[in-house]
Formats: structure tokens, sequence, C-alpha cells
């Protein structure tokens, strides 16, 4: 690893800090709590059998690969004493790793220390990427799947070597099965392969569809599932209408466009960074100019895709959605970086670039700080429930049974009645958790019965009760709150909710 130019040496600091945050996230405080009321979700369901879990996840809006992958995490910590949270935090930091060893040996070799080290750590700081690499969620595999298909095809395009094919089908199923998003992107991969070939290589045609159509074929068995997830998308809360304000987020999410100020200013930042390297780049090999530019249309292809189907179709897009699309374009634009030759343009490009990373960074640490208090502040109200046998705790909204079905065991815990849980049967169920049920216009009944409790409802909304409450927190519209006193209940009405 022979150390030529600055650039070499501003490379290595990246990959020097890339290691530090690596390791900062097994030792945040953040690991303590729970970060995203999804997660109470992924602990939930992994505590469920493996057919169950398939089951569960056909009815949910994501697809079954990571769940399965949660499940042997939380199986392994088990086994050697680590409880479920701390295992799902951990397989969630691995992609992370796997990510810094790529980098440090195939894209150093291929594009230098400064292409390296900018990319692993702007995944490290931008967007949402370093709570995703702790939070128990799925996001942290689809980037790193979908960035072995962005890399596979380079190598398709500079070598053509059947080995990249044969990964680029293999990773582009995996990313079907972990993220539908992680899957818009894949296509959006394919459709750009198809281009370069019916430009450059015809020859190749043949490949391309034999590659697409395993991957077709390899989904089949869960076109079923993902035909009923598709029915039930009208019901899917936190979702939001598509306007102006969230076409501009989304071109600016490359620094986590959480305002359309900060979005347009990244899009413009991302613009002219763009407009500088085909400046630059005139006169060189048509191929290559192609491929630096191909993480772009990942990156715009994914969202205008998005877009398309949720104003065609519904809406079913967020910005998180476009995680793994993100951490293709910032491989891209460390890339590009690394080929500008001219100083002058280098110096403009590492200006606009320092700009995207100082947005990245500040919001990364309020996010974070944001997390943390949020994280305390369930902890404290689960706590108090499940550590004191004079508290009980009250679940009268349906999906969020399976949220805090985790919890049946270890509380005193009431769900509302119901025949079945995103496809579970009540009672098999009850085989599996020891909770209690009410039926839902019995609700009063059971705060009455139970005066000299500590009784705490977790709802989707506020709950409507004749009673007072005290609302303790409020996270992507579920409520925690706790009853002050006790009178006649009514239900609100019920509304379907999938956040992740």
């Amino acid at each position: 690893m022979e150390i030529t130019s600055k650039k070499d040496i501003i490379g290595i600091i990246f990959l020097a800090l890339s290691v530090i945050m690596l390791g900062y996230m097994f030792i945040t405080p953040l690991n303590h709590y729970i970060m995203h009321i999804d997660e109470y979700f992924t602990m939930s369901i992994t505590t469920l059998p493996l057919g169950d879990i398939v089951n569960v996840a056909s009815w949910y809006v994501h697809p079954p690969l990571y769940y399965i992958l949660g499940k042997v995490a939380v199986t392994l910590g088990a086994a050697i004493g680590m409880d479920s949270l701390h295992s799902l935090r951990l397989l969630s930091i691995i992609p992370y790793i796997i990510i810094l060893v790529i980098s440090t040996t195939k894209i150093r070799k291929e594009y230098g220390f400064l292409s390296a080290g900018l990319f692993t750590f702007s995944l490290a700081v931008m967007s949402e990427f370093f709570a995703h690499f702790l939070i128990a969620s799925m996001y942290s595999w689809a980037v790193l799947f979908l960035l072995i298909v962005f890399i596979s095809f380079t190598e398709i395009i500079k070598t053509n070597d059947k080995k990249a094919w044969i990964i680029l089908t293999v990773f582009s199923i995996l990313c079907i099965y972990t993220h539908y998003f992680a899957a818009i992107s894949a296509a959006c991969i394919y459709l750009i392969l198809l281009a370069y070939i019916m430009k450059f290589e015809k020859d190749e045609l043949e490949r391309w569809a034999m590659s697409i159509g395993a991957a077709l074929i390899l989904f089949i068995p869960w076109t079923l599932p993902l035909i009923n997830q598709m029915s039930q998308a009208h019901a899917i809360s936190g979702i939001a209408q598509i306007n102006l304000n969230t076409f501009i987020n989304a071109l600016g999410y490359i620094a986590y466009a959480n305002d359309v100020i900060i979005g347009l200013i990244a899009t413009v930042v991302l613009i002219a960074f763009l407009y500088i390297y085909i400046k630059d780049s005139k006169g060189s090999d048509e191929k290559e100019r192609f491929l630096a530019l191909s993480g772009a249309g990942v990156y715009f292809g994914t969202i205008l895709l998005s877009i398309i189907i949720s104003v065609v179709f519904k809406s079913v897009f967020m910005l998180k959605y476009l995680l793994p699309a993100t951490a293709v374009m910032w491989l891209a634009i460390s890339i590009v970086l690394g080929r500008i030759k001219n100083r002058k343009m280098f110096m403009i490009s590492a200006a606009l670039i320092a700009v995207l990373l100082i947005v990245g960074i500040a919001t990364t640490f309020a996010t974070n700080d944001e997390m943390y208090k949020n994280g305390v502040q369930q902890k404290q109200i689960l706590d108090n429930i499940t550590n004191n046998p004079n508290s009980m705790l009250i679940i009268p909204s349906q999906n969020i049974i399976m949220y805090f079905l985790d919890y049946a065991d270890h509380s005193n815990i009431y769900f509302i009645n119901v025949d079945h849980v995103f496809g579970e049967n009540m009672d098999r169920l009850h085989k599996l958790y020891d909770f209690n049920t009410f039926n839902g216009n019995d609700i009063d009944k059971v705060i009455a019965n139970n005066t000299q409790k500590n009784i705490y409802i977790i709802s989707w909304g506020d709950p409507v009760l004749n009673t007072s409450t005290e609302k303790l927190d409020t996270q992507a519209g579920i409520v925690f709150s706790k009853v002050k006193s006790t009178n006649t209940t009514t239900i609100p009405e019920e509304e379907t909710y999938y956040e992740e």
C-alpha cells in the first residue's frame, strides 16, 4: 500500500476516522436503549419460531430475510449469555465491518485511498447511516447487499467476468428478500447495465437476460405474500404524501435532508459536483465516464421510480427507504472525487463535499442525542411496568400487540382480544406467551377492576378514555400513557401501523 500523494494521506485519515466510528458503534450509550419504535417489532418477531416469523413477515411490509437473520443472531447470542437487543445491535454493525474490509482492499486498490476513506467515513456520518448501523432493522444489510450489486456491476463493465455476473444475480436476490426499495435500486442497476450493453456490448444481452430471469424466478416463492402486503398498503401509517417538499428532501437525502432548505442546498451541491466532474473528464474514456456517473443514475433512478409508484399506485415512500441507494451515491461521489485531475476543480469539489459532510455530521449528532433521550425515557416507562409487580399494561390497538409481544412474559399485560395479529392466530400466540385478553368494550371494566394497580396504556394515538391519563411519551404515533383515575372507557378507531 504505497502512499504517493496528499490525496492518499487524506484518505488514510478518513479510514482512521471510520475505524474510530466503528469502535464507537460498539460503546455508544445508544446500545442500551431502544432507538426506534420498529425495534420493538423486531425484538418480538425474533422470539417466534421460524415458521411463524415468515408468516408474520408476509402480513407486514417487508420481506423476511432480515427477521430470519435476526432469529439466528438472537439464538446465537442467547447461547453465550447476550441479551436480544445487543445481539441485534451486533447484527446491524456487521455490514459496516464488511464494508470497511471491502473499502480498504478492493475500493482502495482500484480507486485509491481517498475514495476508500471518504466512502467509509461518509457511511458513518451522513444521512441516517450511523443510526441504522445500530438499529435492529434491515437497512444496514440492504446497504451492504446493494453495494455488492453495484460493485459487481462495475466489474462487469470493466472485465465482463463471469463471477461478477453470478455475484450480481445472487446479491440482487438478497436485496429483493431484504427490502423492496433495495430491490428498486437493484432494478435501476439492471436498467443502467442494459443501457451500457445496448451501447457498447450487445453480445452480453443474453447474460443480462439470464441474470434478471434467475432473480425473478427465485423471487416467485414470495410473490403471493408480496401481493398480500400490497393489498394492505392503503392502511400504512407514517407514509407521507408525495409533494414538492418530499421530492426536494429526497434529492438532498445524501446529507439527510430533514427540511427543505437543507435538501435544496444538498441538491445544488450535488449537481454542481457532478457538473464539475463532467467538465473535468471531457476527452476521457467514454466507458469510464459512464461507470463513474452510474452511481448517480442509481440514486436518481430510485427516487424517480419510488415517486412514480407512489403517485400511480399508492404512497409507499419514506426518505429512509433511500439509504441503500444513498450508499451507492456516496461510493460514486468518492470515486468521482478521486478521479478529478484539475487541481482547481478538485479543490472546488472537495469544498462542496466538505459542506455536505459538515451538514451530515451536525445532523447525526443531533439525531443521536434525540434518540438517546427518547430511549432513556421509554426504558424508564417499561422498567416501571416490568419491574413493579403492582403495575399492568393495556394494549388496546390490534397491530401494536406484535410490537410489545416480547413483554408478555415479563409483565402483567392485557391485549385487546382479536382473531389474529399479522396473520398469527391469537390462540397460537396464547400457546407461546403468557398474557391476558379483554374485549374492546370491556376496557373500562379492566381498569375499574384494577384501581389498586399502576395502569399503563400503549396505544395508537391518544387513548380515548373517560378517565384522565398522563401522556408519558410518544413516538411515530404510538403513545405511552398512564391512567390517573378510572371511569368509563371507549376504544379509538383502529388504525393499522407500519413504519419501518
